[in-house]
């Protein structure tokens, strides 16, 4: 909602915060570049920044430092200077010149001029001046127009050993397998389009991440990642020790006539249910992409309860193996009806698999059953209920 117009720009209120936004943004669809970037429909994405870093936070014995590497307006920088009590100093910074003014504004409005500071730079220039030891950021948001991968290589050599990337891949495209030799140019991966292809893409830009760190011999480790239908996001963790990515790498086939799919450390090119050539991506993280131990964390540390939610099914579904189900394939493919996901859960937990539903699909679920023995289920199930 907004409470005071100027001439060109509107004060907005967003969680318990109030900042300035251009006009054009509240009423454009998709929000303009020019004056100032502001996009009204990433508040959600906001609101879980902020938790999770409170939640990493609250395991520090001191305040953290926070950039805003490609702030437009700063609505998360603001925000989190204003709704966090764990913020030592927010760093803003933009290339677009008209940013400066527009957050001063916003800055002045709230009375952070003590805990912030604002740069006007291209993002690589500005992070490259805190390479330092002793000027490295604790918190690094990358979230640009398209890819990151540019600013990868700056952001971890910016990053204090242990400290959080939050990043964010708005080229779906390229990632969930639309364009794989784009993919493979960005990203040193060839992307596959398949109904988990946003954890595909997912698994290649931890890919990503982990291959840039490790030329530092360091090591990441995924705190949580999500998707929604306009971006791919991961908060992770970089490590002072290798070992965190060593045997995490690996490839994905994928059966197109029985769906079959598996994880390995190389490719394997044939499915070794029906012997059908496998289609590859990759190479791919192959490790986990929900920490137990900080979702447990980031559980006792929120009152929202849309975040406890998610939080909460992450969990569930943090021990079991890497790519997702989709209750509406299966069923097509084995031409019956479809099912509800706790049906299938159900039948499957009888059947002494382990199963739960996934945060990355809302008719998706995850099982250590394989496709054969999802399927014969699934048409028990069927038949039964002629």
């Amino acid at each position: 909602m907004s409470t005071k117009l100027t001439d060109s720009n509107t004060l907005f209120l967003e969680g318990n915060t109030k900042f300035y936004v251009p006009k054009n943004s509240l009423i454009q669809t998709p929000p303009p570049r020019t004056p100032v970037f502001f996009n009204t429909m990433a508040k959600f994405k906001r609101n879980l920044l902020i938790s999770i870093f409170n939640s990493y936070a609250s395991q520090s014995s001191h305040k953290l430092t926070f950039s805003d590497t490609l702030s437009g307006v700063g609505a998360t920088g603001l925000r989190l200077a204003n709704e966090s009590n764990y913020v030592q100093k927010i760093y803003f910074n933009d290339a677009n010149v008209n940013v400066s003014e527009l957050l001063q504004k916003s800055i002045n409005y709230n009375n952070l001029d003590s805990s912030t500071e604002v740069s006007i730079n291209e993002a690589n220039k500005f992070l490259s001046n805190f390479t330092n030891r002793d000027t490295r950021f604790d918190f690094i948001d990358l979230d640009p127009f398209g890819s990151p991968i540019q600013y990868i290589d700056s952001a971890v050599r910016s990053l204090k050993i242990n400290g959080v990337i939050s990043l964010t891949a708005t080229d779906g495209a390229v990632l969930c397998g639309v364009y794989p030799k784009v993919c493979l140019r960005k990203y040193g991966s060839i992307s596959l389009n398949t109904e988990y292809f946003n954890e595909t893409a997912l698994r290649i830009l931890l890919f990503s991440l982990a291959s840039i760190s490790s030329h530092y011999e360091l090591g990441i480790k995924p705190l949580f990642c999500h998707t929604d239908k306009h971006y791919i996001q991961a908060y992770v963790q970089i490590t002072d020790s290798i070992s965190d990515t060593e045997g995490k790498i690996g490839f994905l086939g994928h059966c197109s006539t029985c769906q079959n799919r598996v994880i390995s450390e190389l490719p394997i090119l044939s499915c070794n249910l029906c012997s059908s050539d496998n289609k590859i991506a990759g190479p791919i993280w192959t490790g986990n992409i929900f920490d137990k131990s900080f979702l447990n964390i980031a559980i006792n540390n929120t009152d929202d309860s849309n975040l406890l939610k998610l939080y909460e099914n992450a969990l569930f579904e943090s021990s079991l193996p890497p790519l997702y189900y989709v209750t509406d394939n299966i069923s097509k493919n084995l031409k019956i009806s479809s099912f509800p996901v706790e049906t299938i859960l159900l039948k499957l937990k009888e059947n002494n698999f382990l199963s739960s539903k996934t945060i990355l699909h809302s008719t998706g679920f995850r099982t250590n059953a394989n496709i054969e023995e999802i399927n014969s289920l699934l048409s028990k199930i069927s038949t039964s209920n002629i």
